[in-house]
């Protein structure tokens, strides 16, 4: 960090003025880096140097930052960012005793730190608000006893607008960033009521929380209850194949932190031999639990390629909108899950009655837009009270239960099947006619006639057996609506019944 003198001296009513206009002009500036701009550009003008830079404190870490750096020949590169201990150095000198130094040879000066290749002479200005001090203008010399008592005076004035600027920056930043949290925290809020699956909720979550990670790269893992696992739901940034992707708890950092329930920060992840890999060239990484009512339901976890990216600042601000996120999520599974009693048969965990006539509601509507096919299905258990008088409830149930696991392993993923009431079922067979119906579901009440059902009794082991009978409606030719087609199936079975039992019907054509 150095400079050399490219013009003479302004006059004292020169240097006054410009002075004037360095501060009114610093004043106006919209963000902190363009103030700091304004201030090494101002700099410059009073004194003539070139190479300027202002570093600022960072109290969490007792460390220096280099936040801006002026100066020709790209010296600079690699120099923002850089974090520089405060008990070392001229500018740590100067910012824990809030004074100016100014050293002619630098060689003789044993708290210097060599900054710019061939530097004599070195000046800083802290910058001081009252009892504070928020950093320092730092400026190097090739020459020797470059900087005069002038100098240091100008840069003191200049030095002491720029901290007030700088506190009031620093100030607005503040607010702004509170005013974005919250509107961060009422959008997250709202997700809840949003009627989404749970994937989309995660989805527009993480798209906000994103915007507050210093790399953006961030990803949400929920844990599993049934499973123990942390499971990669939605991710930013990260390497194909992470989504879906699941980690033991204590496995990795992420895992470590869903383990403990605690924050866990690592500036450089080259150290850290338990890494797993989230994004290319990791250097930095942070996990912070998800916990709603005291217990941990995921983790949020956020990566960067800069070592030390996640200030304290940052680090705080996530777990704020992770507390919230938590909440959310935990309503959610709430939500879902009451939801899922709501439209879920509690016996055999088929859909209920009211499900599958929604669920048939909506395949019509496809069906009619698409011109699509689709079967629909009423089973009913053959003489299924004698097995409740002669065995009791507790047999039928074994029997419900059995029966529902061969339909529904029997039946494809996008087929819906549901128990419609006592011993009746229904099923909905999308995109398939009338004949491919009746084949499935005469598998289906072959494989329920084969079932032998154990139940121990007082009196020995009995083995229960049922049989089935179904009928069948097609769509459109036995029905063009919910009503048309559950009251052709419900004659169809009729027929079956009629026919002695353990037979598909298909129904007649709608006329």
């Amino acid at each position: 960090m150095s400079t050399t003198r490219r013009r003479g001296r302004p006059s004292e009513l020169r240097a006054l003025s410009s002075l004037y206009e360095a501060t009114r002009a610093i004043g106006m500036s919209e963000d902190l880096d363009a103030l700091l701009d304004q201030v090494l550009l101002r700099a410059e003008e009073l004194t003539g140097f070139e190479h300027w830079a202002v570093v600022l404190l960072d109290r969490e870490r007792s460390e220096l930052v280099v936040r801006r750096v002026h100066g020709p020949g790209g010296w600079q590169v690699g120099v923002e960012g850089k974090r520089l201990p405060l008990d070392r150095g001229l500018c740590g000198w100067a910012v824990r005793h809030g004074r100016a130094v100014r050293v002619g040879d630098v060689d003789h000066d044993p708290r210097y730190v060599p900054g710019l290749e061939g530097a004599r002479s070195n000046l800083v200005i802290p910058l001081v608000v009252g009892q504070e001090t928020v950093g320092a203008i730092n400026v190097e010399s090739r020459q020797s006893a470059a900087f005069s008592a002038e100098d240091e005076k100008l840069l003191t004035v200049l030095g002491a607008q720029a901290a007030l600027a700088i506190v009031a920056s620093r100030a607005t930043e503040r607010l702004q960033l509170r005013v974005r949290e919250l509107d961060a925290l009422f959008q997250i809020s709202r997700l809840v009521s949003s009627g989404r699956e749970l994937d989309w909720v995660l989805n527009e979550m993480l798209e906000i929380i994103h915007k507050f990670s210093p790399a953006g790269k961030c990803a949400i893992l929920l844990l599993e209850e049934d499973t123990g696992l942390l499971n990669v739901r939605v991710a930013r940034g990260y390497l194909d194949g992470v989504v879906g992707m699941s980690i033991l708890p204590g496995e990795g950092i992420t895992g470590r932190c869903a383990e403990s329930g605690a924050v866990l920060l690592v500036d450089d992840l080259r150290a850290e031999t338990r890494y797993i890999p989230g994004i290319s060239d990791a250097r930095s990484e942070v996990a912070i639990p998800l916990v709603a009512e005291g217990k941990v339901v995921g983790v949020l976890n956020a990566e960067s390629t800069r070592t030390a990216a996640f200030s304290p600042d940052a680090v705080r601000l996530l777990e704020i909108v992770a507390h919230q996120a938590a909440t959310v999520i935990q309503a959610m599974r709430w939500f879902l899950e009451t939801a899922r009693l709501a439209s879920t048969d509690p016996l055999t965990g088929l859909a209920n009655r009211r499900r599958f006539v929604q669920e048939l509601g909506v395949a019509l509507r496809r069906a009619e837009r698409y011109g699509e096919r689709l079967a629909l299905v009423v089973f009913d258990l053959d003489r299924f009270k004698s097995v409740n008088d002669e065995h009791g409830h507790e047999a039928g149930d074994r029997v419900l239960v059995e029966a529902a696991r061969v339909l529904s392993d029997g039946l494809r993923d996008t087929d819906v099947v549901a128990r419609l009431g006592g011993e009746e079922f229904g099923a909905i067979l999308m995109h398939t006619g009338a004949e491919a119906a009746r084949e499935v579901v005469d598998r289906l009440r072959v494989s329920v006639a084969a079932l032998r059902i154990p139940l121990a009794v007082e009196e020995g082991d009995v083995v229960l057996r049922a049989t089935l009978s179904a009928g069948v409606a097609a769509y459109p030719e036995h029905g063009k609506d919910d009503r048309q087609l559950l009251r052709s199936a419900d004659r169809a079975l009729y027929a079956a019944k009629g026919e002695g039992r353990n037979r598909v019907v298909v129904g007649a054509l709608a006329g």
